[in-house]
């Protein structure tokens, strides 16, 4: 068993208890945490949060949540550390962030290279859902399904400014139920879960569907998409990125063939729930994390502390100059600790 911190998402939470491990979750987006966090952290306060608690780990997860770093100075802390990077593609201060680890996970697979490059032990690691479903038979699959599209996320993100557009245009052209909030209960109804991405990623929406059920129809081919899933088999064929014509054509394809696509959901559904649950993820992650363990792996990051604090230090400038006015308590506190780690 080991003592495991889970800072920022807590998804894995559940699955690494089920495992036998004894998990501490720290975060802010969303409810449920074992320690809510209101602000970011410096290293010191992060550590007696932890003694508060009599919690002393064996491994700490910075699974990523869309957020800003919870911590500062997680790079001086003595155990192994894990990054978990999931939104690269909008966080380009993760790359350098990564040197407070010793091991960075990368959700989205033509971004491995970017960590690589840079001198990080980092390899991919796909995302991950729970099945919410039980077997059926295609007959079965049609009966409890009467939505033939849906779509449920964040319908005006501001990292995809034309999510709504698609969406309108899509709807203009084929029927599409569009909601925010829960997805399970609507991706179990519904035959087509429809995909937009902010940059062609395998987001957590492409599993969720098939955990769901429900046959994927995703907008790209990049980050892995051909390496996990078979077009055809176990989901269809991706369309072209933002043109809402050719995905209500191939929607409205698939839909006229209802057995074809029910096999087809089906066995993306049996995928899901055969490589791509949050168990299957948990389990690799302590395979991962055995050897750092073993190795006190650590110990290599503490021995050339100064020189990781000023990496890591590139990242904090680098979100402070991303951040606007209307941040600019959080903008100073980021600032102030790139330049302390060159005091």
């Amino acid at each position: 068993m080991m003592h495991i911190v889970l800072l920022g998402s807590a998804a894995l939470a559940p699955a690494l208890r089920g495992l036998g491990h004894r998990v501490l979750t720290l975060g802010c987006m969303g409810e449920g945490f074992d320690i809510p966090l209101r602000h970011p952290l410096s290293a010191a306060t992060f550590r007696s949060l932890l003694a508060d608690r009599s919690f002393k780990p064996d491994l700490l997860v910075l699974a990523d949540e869309g957020n800003v770093p919870l911590v500062v100075g997680l790079e001086c802390l003595p155990w192994p550390q894990i990054f978990f990077s999931i939104d690269t593609f909008c966080n380009p201060w993760h790359v350098p962030f990564a040197h407070a680890f010793e091991l960075a996970l990368v959700a989205q697979r033509d971004f491995v290279p970017l960590f690589v490059d840079e001198g990080h032990a980092a390899r991919w690691f796909p995302l991950f859902c729970r099945v919410t479903v039980s077997a059926q038979s295609p007959e079965e699959w049609l009966a409890a399904r009467d939505i033939p599209v849906a779509f449920v996320g964040t319908l005006n993100p501001a990292n995809i400014p034309d999510r709504q557009s698609f969406l309108n245009a899509f709807r203009a052209l084929h029927p599409l139920v569009c909601l925010q909030g829960d997805f399970v209960p609507v991706f179990q109804r519904a035959r087509i879960v429809l995909n937009q991405t902010a940059a062609g990623e395998v987001n957590y929406r492409c599993l969720e569907s098939m955990g769901c059920g429900a046959a994927l129809l995703h907008d790209s081919r990049e980050h892995g998409f051909t390496e996990l899933f078979v077009e055809g088999v176990n989901v269809l064929p991706p369309y072209l990125r933002l043109r809402a014509e050719t995905a209500a054509a191939s929607a409205r394809e698939a839909l006229a063939r209802p057995y074809e696509l029910a096999e087809l959901a089906l066995a993306g559904r049996e995928l899901a729930a055969a490589r791509h649950t949050d168990e299957a993820r948990a389990r690799e992650l302590c395979t991962l994390a055995e050897p750092l363990l073993g190795s006190r792996a650590h110990e290599a990051r503490l021995a050339t502390l100064p020189r990781r604090r000023r990496l890591v230090s590139s990242a904090y400038g680098t979100l402070a100059a991303e951040l606007p006015d209307s941040l600019a308590p959080l903008r100073d506190f980021y600032r102030d600790a790139a330049v302390q780690a060159y005091g």
